[in-house]
């Protein structure tokens, strides 16, 4: 009996296992791929979608194109925003009814049923290597190489097990190559109000600078073109865009000369044709004339308020008597230096000395050549600087320990004697009221053993405003190295012409003075 009921138990549990039996739902899902997403926006395009005022992105898929007639057949994704619940497409701006650009701003990401996506993989056409990234947008300059080409994007989304989207997401893009640009960098050439008269004139250096924009990239541009004077198809010289942003001409003939600029991308597209200087452009000047160089001095007039030249007129005088009309070259710089150092260095480098006066009341530019004239003193020229208005008592090219105010009310008189600390015979008197705030410097010349005082104030009488007797002129050898010498610097802190009269002939004329340093302060 015993051994009958445990059957039947047994069966009753057997029984009861099939009429309960179930799958069990804990049992886990196949490890699945994720997918892939993608989008863009065009930078010259705009779709959206409109229900109920709300707008969203859109995107179109290219079916196919035609070679001969360089048109595309397309058709139309429409987004289900609810369940059997549609809406059309508007399309705004003219991108892909014609053809985008090679800049595309691409969005795409991925989603992934067993995990999360965590990063992607996408190329440019089906021959071109993959490339791994966390990001999920990316601006793109397409690379185009003809005028018209039509470019694939893939996309792939990765998830955590290391597993890419079989199937990925490709955009089709239509590119048209755009044309580069190009201009001259802003005040690389001189504007007409920087400068005396509409003429720009240079010594036979000259440099052009610019700069060059293209839609497709700058990286697609491939050849600057420049010409002097012609256009013609073999007067065209090459540079590599990549390379060089500027070109610096030397040798040139004296003459007037026009300047062409022009740049090709690697599609074969140019830039308009720019020229220096541009008649229809009434900010520039309308000629540009190299002048050519007269012997070893250069006069520098840094006087631009000095309209009618009275001041270049004396110098010019002064310099016809020791040397010749023939035997010093003159630079009118007007408002501003060239642009380029190349250019002002080469000025410089011309000649062996120079002479540059500054302006009475200011507006000089002597300041902004600084490194230019430590360069052509460390080359063995010479410069003697006039400038009333000593802005700086640092000068790289020139010691000064101190400097001070000669004349706090602005006057200074006339009768006052600059005594030469080399030859009486020098001594300068001023002869016209100096109406202007002028200063002293002083400098330790036992520290400075090359440092030397060419003229000082007399000792101070009625109504003047200084003490003792305060150098306004002195010379520097200049150091290349320790004990190595190389130019000499004078620098002059009183006026020799203030732009109407020479304010200096009290004693005879000041051109003595310039006399005794062509011939023997500047001699070795």
């Amino acid at each position: 009996m015993k051994n009958k009921s445990t059957l039947l138990i047994l069966l009753a549990l057997i029984a009861g296992c099939s009429l309960w039996e179930y799958e069990d739902p804990s049992f886990p899902i196949e490890n699945q791929a994720p997918e892939t997403y993608l989008s863009l926006i065009a930078s010259d395009t705009l779709y959206l979608a409109i229900q109920n005022e709300d707008t969203l992105w859109a995107a179109i898929d290219f079916v196919s194109y035609d070679s001969t007639t360089q048109t595309y057949d397309t058709t139309w994704t429409y987004l289900t925003l609810e369940p059997e619940t549609y809406v059309n497409w508007v399309a705004v701006g003219n991108a892909f009814e014609t053809i985008t650009t090679s800049r595309q701003e691409l969005y795409w990401w991925g989603e992934d049923a067993d995990g999360y996506v965590i990063g992607y993989r996408y190329r440019w056409g089906e021959n071109s290597p993959w490339t791994y990234t966390s990001d999920e947008t990316a601006l793109f300059y397409v690379p185009i190489t003809t005028d018209l080409d039509v470019f694939s994007f893939e996309v792939v989304a990765v998830d955590n097990d290391s597993l890419a989207d079989e199937t990925p997401a490709i955009l089709v893009l239509p590119i048209q190559n755009s044309s580069p640009s190009i201009s001259f960098r802003y005040r690389s050439n001189p504007l007409s109000d920087d400068l005396p008269t509409d003429t720009s004139f240079t010594f036979p250096t000259r440099t052009f600078v610019w700069d060059v924009e293209d839609q497709d990239g700058i990286e697609t541009i491939t050849t600057v073109y420049y010409a002097l004077d012609d256009t013609c198809d073999t007067c065209w010289s090459e540079l590599n865009a990549a390379a060089y942003s500027s070109v610096t001409l030397t040798d040139l003939e004296p003459g007037l000369y026009s300047f062409y600029l022009k740049v090709r991308d690697i599609a074969g597209a140019e830039s308009e044709t720019i020229v220096f200087p541009d008649v229809n452009d009434p900010t520039t000047v309308n000629y540009w004339k190299v002048i050519s160089v007269q012997g070893d001095v250069l006069l520098v007039d840094d006087f631009s308020q000095d309209s009618q030249n009275k001041a270049q007129d004396w110098y010019r005088n002064v310099l016809d008597s020791l040397l010749g009309s023939d035997g010093f070259s003159v630079w009118e710089i007007g408002e501003e230096l060239p642009y380029s150092t190349t250019d002002l260095n080469a000025n410089l480098n011309y000649f062996n000395t120079v002479i540059w006066y500054s302006a009475y009341t200011g507006n000089e530019t002597y300041g902004e050549a600084g490194s230019s004239i430590y360069a052509f003193l460390s080359g063995g020229g010479n410069i003697f600087v006039n400038t009333p208005e000593l802005k700086d008592s640092s000068f790289v090219w020139f010691p000064i320990d101190s400097t001070f105010t000669l004349n706090p009310s602005g006057r200074l008189l006339t009768g006052r004697v600059l005594e030469s600390q080399i030859d009486s015979t020098l001594n300068l008197e001023v002869s016209r009221l100096i109406a202007i705030r002028v200063k002293g410097y002083e400098n330790n010349e036992e520290e400075h053993p090359y440092f030397q005082s060419l003229y000082r104030l007399q000792e101070p009488g009625g109504g003047d405003e200084w003490e003792g007797t305060p150098n306004v002129c002195a010379s520097y050898q200049f150091e290349v190295g320790v004990g190595q010498l190389s130019g000499k610097a004078v620098l002059m802190t009183l006026p020799l012409h203030n732009g109407s009269k020479p304010v200096l002939e009290g004693n005879g004329s000041a051109g003595k003075f310039l006399g005794y340093l062509l011939e023997e302060e500047f001699t070795p």
